[in-house]
């Protein structure tokens, strides 16, 4: 699929800026890491990175051992493109997950927002 832009950058610190958005859940498989937030998730099916508590972690198409429940109840602060294919997400803790994109047939990222009326909003990258 595409990489990111700063449209998608541009939606998420609103999401941030209106209404705290917590991390609800996350969610480790073999297929992919899901993150959910108040209003919204994001599904990565490449490799997600993460600075917690000052150490750094990486998820890879496998669950590990990495502390990735320490996330739970956190609130975003902002998000910003790293490059085209990286965008993190900072924490107010001051911990912060990276999730990468790449170009290709197959979607790496999914976010999946709260519907508008009838129609389901998704942002696929």
């Amino acid at each position: 699929m595409n990489l990111f832009n700063e449209e998608i950058v541009k939606v998420l610190n609103d999401y941030f800026s209106k209404e705290s958005q917590f991390v609800e859940s996350i969610q480790l498989a073999s297929y992919g890491f899901n993150i959910q937030f108040v209003d919204f998730n994001i599904q990565c099916n490449e490799r997600v990175f993460a600075s917690i508590d000052g150490a750094y972690y990486e998820w890879d198409d496998a669950p590990n051992s990495g502390p990735w429940g320490v996330l739970g109840r956190q609130r975003a602060e902002s998000a910003r493109l790293k490059s085209p294919s990286v965008l993190s997400i900072k924490f107010e803790s001051g911990d912060s997950i990276e999730i990468e994109t790449v170009e290709s047939q197959y979607e790496s990222v999914i976010f999946n927002f709260p519907p508008q009326g009838n129609s389901f909003v998704m942002e696929i990258f």
